[in-house]
C-alpha cells in the first residue's frame, strides 16, 4: 500500500538540504515512487511517496539519519533546527491511486 510522507522543515534553506542530500547518495532508495522538494513559505518542504511503510521506515533507519548526521557535521548546517521539523504521513487508503 503506498505511503506518504510529508516533511514541513522552519528555516532549513536549499544549501542544508543538498548537504543532507549529498550524504544520502546518487542511487534512488528502493521503493521511493516520487521525491519532491523545495521552498516553503517558513523554508524547505520535502514529499515522498513509498511503496509502502516498511520502505521508508528502512530507508530512514539505513540512510537517512546517517546522511543527516554526516550533513551535522559540515560547515554551514545547523542540527538544531532538526527540533521544528513537523512530518505528516499519510498511507494508501487515503491516496487516491
Amino acid at each position: 500500500m503506498p505511503y506518504g510522507v510529508l516533511q514541513e522543515m522552519p528555516g532549513v534553506s536549499e544549501q542544508e538540504y543538498r548537504q543532507v542530500e549529498r550524504h544520502l547518495g546518487p542511487d534512488r532508495p528502493p521503493g521511493l515512487l516520487a521525491h519532491v522538494a523545495g521552498p516553503a513559505e517558513d523554508g524547505w518542504r520535502i514529499i515522498n511517496i513509498w511503496e509502502s511503510e516498511d520502505a521508508f521506515r528502512r530507508f530512514q533507519s539505513e540512510r537517512l539519519i546517517r546522511a543527516a548526521g554526516l550533513a551535522a557535521q559540515d560547515e554551514g548546517f545547523d542540527p538544531g533546527k532538526a527540533a521544528g521539523f513537523r512530518s505528516v504521513s499519510v498511507d494508501g487508503a487515503e491516496m487516491p491511486f
